[in-house]
């Protein structure tokens, strides 16, 4: 099957502005800590450090690139996924263009986040704020898991047949993993509902966990999602009929990378999404699938922003915003 290659044209790219924002969370007073005489920096004096008082818990990052002119009225907001930041959107491994750039270059202003306890965000002492410690991504999973290869195949470095991650830079993707917990669905959802309040509507673009969260967003404030497209999302929430009342005629686009079959748990999170898309389809909705296998373009992982042909996959992604404006006007 012969798929035209999509592009995205090359502009120069005039901003008026670079900001960011910390939105969410809470103030938590915490007693009872230690107090240590210590030095904080290199070669410096000893001083006390006294960590007892009040922390800032459950806030999310956000940084913002406004063009001088864009072309389009809503902005793109970028979820990133499970262990990860919004470094996933800023650049790939191997040093090309992120979709950030890239969108951009399409004439959009562009949000990226870093979600609850990652990144920039910070994150909060445990246990005395958080239950439990963080859960951490070995490469080995990660190898596995954004199949790249099959785990038993990573201490040889050997991909799967024709994979388009560029595997030289796969230590680079693996230097940009960061802790996560497993237990602040409620605190992130929060995060980012109070991110989209302050920014008003915007074009929804999340991967893999970001996937989930966006796809329970647009439940609950659907008012401020102009279209959402979920790049292999890690499970979908189920769907009552006031559920797909309330989403309404928000576009959704599903987006699949190849070699799920080789990986349980994605047979099972596709299974799960595939039921949500369902049941909107059912309803009429405007919903599209980009199994990227199935259209010809074989080989990509479970990071298409990242593989080598994530310019072109962009392209896809922001001509199909194109035609959801159309057909919601």
């Amino acid at each position: 099957m012969n798929v035209p290659v999509a592009k995205i044209t090359p502009r120069n790219v005039v901003v008026s502005e670079i900001s960011s924002f910390h939105i969410g969370g809470e103030t938590v007073e915490l007693s009872d800590q230690p107090r240590f005489v210590m030095r904080v920096a290199g070669e410096g004096m000893s001083r006390e450090v006294d960590l007892n008082g009040s922390y800032v818990t459950g806030q999310l990052y956000a940084n913002c690139v406004t063009l001088a002119e864009p072309r389009h009225e809503a902005p793109v907001m970028f979820w990133h996924g499970g262990a990860m930041t919004g470094v996933t959107w800023e650049t790939t491994p191997d040093g090309r263009p992120g979709w950030q750039w890239l969108f951009l270059q399409a004439g959009y202003n562009v949000i990226v986040t870093d979600a609850v306890e990652r990144g920039r965000a910070s994150w909060s002492p445990y246990p005395q704020i958080y239950d439990t410690g963080p859960v951490f991504r070995t490469k080995e999973e990660a190898w596995s898991m954004y199949r790249v290869g099959a785990r038993a195949s990573y201490d040889d470095r050997i991909p799967y047949a024709g994979q388009r991650f560029p595997v030289a830079g796969f230590d680079a993707l693996a230097s940009q993993l960061v802790p996560r917990w497993t237990t602040h669905d409620e605190m992130t959802l929060a995060a980012y509902q109070a991110a989209l309040e302050k920014v008003g509507p915007v074009h929804l673009v999340a991967h893999s966990q970001g996937g989930w969260f966006a796809l329970n967003m647009v439940k609950r404030v659907p008012h401020l999602v102009r279209s959402v497209v979920v790049i292999e999302p890690a499970g979908a929430p189920r769907l009552t009929p006031e559920d797909v009342a309330r989403i309404g005629d928000i576009p959704h686009l599903f987006m699949w990378g190849d070699f799920i079959d080789d990986v349980p748990s994605w047979k099972k999170y596709r299974t799960a999404t595939d039921q949500y898309r369902q049941v909107l389809s059912d309803a009429g909705k405007q919903t599209t699938e980009m199994d990227l296998p199935r259209m010809g373009i074989r080989g990509n992982s479970h990071v298409p922003m990242m593989d080598d042909n994530s310019a072109e996959i962009a392209a896809m992604v922001v001509d199909w915003m194109a035609e959801a404006a159309k057909a919601s006007t």
